[in-house]
């Protein structure tokens, strides 16, 4: 069976088999049909609180280790930037259901389109048999959910912005985000070589390609068949004591593990993440997702409270608001914690109440982290 691909801008004779392998895929489309799965080299182009302080932490660098999708979890993801914003499409889910919408992913990456303003949101083309769902606006990256029925699974797609402040790079951008993925499913983390090289490992795949002037990274990924706390460490990996009670859960896009706590209709989730970005600006980022007033430099110094994690200071908040999307009261008691490069994060959110109750857990978990 073949798929000619007539919506893109390659030449209508050129024919795609189905996308089982995203390099084959891509490839073919620049190339056009061979007699095996040859992946071609093309060009990438670069887009453009006290005294005890605890330093800002800046947006790049390695990431850690991560506990990871269930073995068999196939990700297909696009990462398409526009001006100081990272549009990120990604779907998660069964590898056989995720392959069967390979082609109408790549169509749909193929289909994107940005104005000439910087701030502008992307439009695309549905493929069919999708629906598309925009998410309330508020300070939640989410922008849309895209979903689809195949195979007796609902798919679902992402669709999140990350902007990016106007003093901090981006250039290495794409490549951090893809080795976060990396470590959540297990899997050797990459370079930067690796988005251009020729040869790429089965269902680890990393692609750059130009749409309409625009250079996307995409990635086809299949979670590790390790379990993830097996997966290989990585340098700076840390451990922690996981409180009585606590239960490993599933996480956020970004997180790298995540515990949940419930009691009757309260509930509360912890997660684990990596990532960059200034100390203030991602606590205001914590207030303003509990409808709360940004702090100002004074304002954090005074509020926020150190605590010792490994022989370095964290920054500590507790902060209680009303979350913009429930619209409940809720709580956020977090951890930024400055490390290398780049800051882990720790964060429980939820009912105040239980919150509140498992507070000290939370202090201790974090303070039980120990680093390689």
């Amino acid at each position: 069976m073949r798929f000619c691909d007539r919506s893109s801008s390659v030449p209508r004779s050129v024919c795609v088999r189905p996308w089982f392998a995203l390099g084959a895929v891509l490839g073919l489309l620049l190339a056009g049909c061979q007699n095996r799965d040859e992946i071609k080299r093309y060009t990438v182009k670069k887009l453009p609180h006290s005294e005890r302080k605890v330093a800002d932490v800046p947006p790049r660098g390695p990431m850690p280790a991560g506990h990871g999708q269930p073995a068999g979890e196939r990700m297909l993801a696009a990462i398409a930037p526009h001006g100081r914003t990272f549009w990120v499409f990604k779907l998660m889910g069964p590898k056989e259901a995720a392959a069967a919408q390979m082609e109408n992913f790549l169509s749909l990456t193929q289909s994107l389109k940005f104005s000439e303003e910087e701030n502008s949101s992307p439009e695309w083309t549905l493929p069919e048999g999708w629906t598309e769902r925009k998410e309330t606006e508020g300070t939640s990256t989410r922008f849309a959910t895209l979903t689809v029925k195949g195979d007796g699974e609902e798919l679902a797609v992402s669709v999140t912005r990350l902007p990016f402040p106007p003093d901090r790079p981006t250039d290495g951008v794409p490549l951090m985000i893809v080795n976060l993925w990396c470590e959540q499913l297990g899997l050797p983390e990459k370079k930067q070589s690796d988005l251009s090289a020729e040869e790429q490992p089965k269902d680890a795949e990393v692609r750059q390609l130009d749409v309409a002037g625009t250079q996307i990274t995409l990635v086809n990924f299949l979670a590790s068949e390790k379990p993830a706390a097996q997966a290989p460490a990585s340098p700076g990996q840390p451990k922690w004591t996981v409180p009585e009670g606590w239960n490993e859960t599933a996480g956020n896009e970004f997180s790298l593990a995540a515990f949940a706590v419930s009691d009757g209709t309260m509930s509360i989730k912890t997660t684990v993440s990596r990532a960059g970005g200034d100390l203030l600006q991602n606590l205001n980022r914590w207030r303003g997702q509990l409808g709360l007033e940004p702090w100002s430099q004074a304002e954090m110094t005074k509020s926020a409270k150190v605590l010792s994690v490994d022989g370095s200071d964290g920054t500590l908040v507790d902060l209680v608001g009303t979350d913009v999307r429930t619209k409940k009261p809720s709580c956020t008691i977090g951890v930024i914690l400055p490390r290398g490069d780049s800051g882990w994060f720790f964060k429980l959110t939820g009912d105040v109440e239980l919150a509140q109750r498992e507070k000290a857990k939370f202090e201790a978990f974090v303070q039980s982290v120990k680093f390689e």
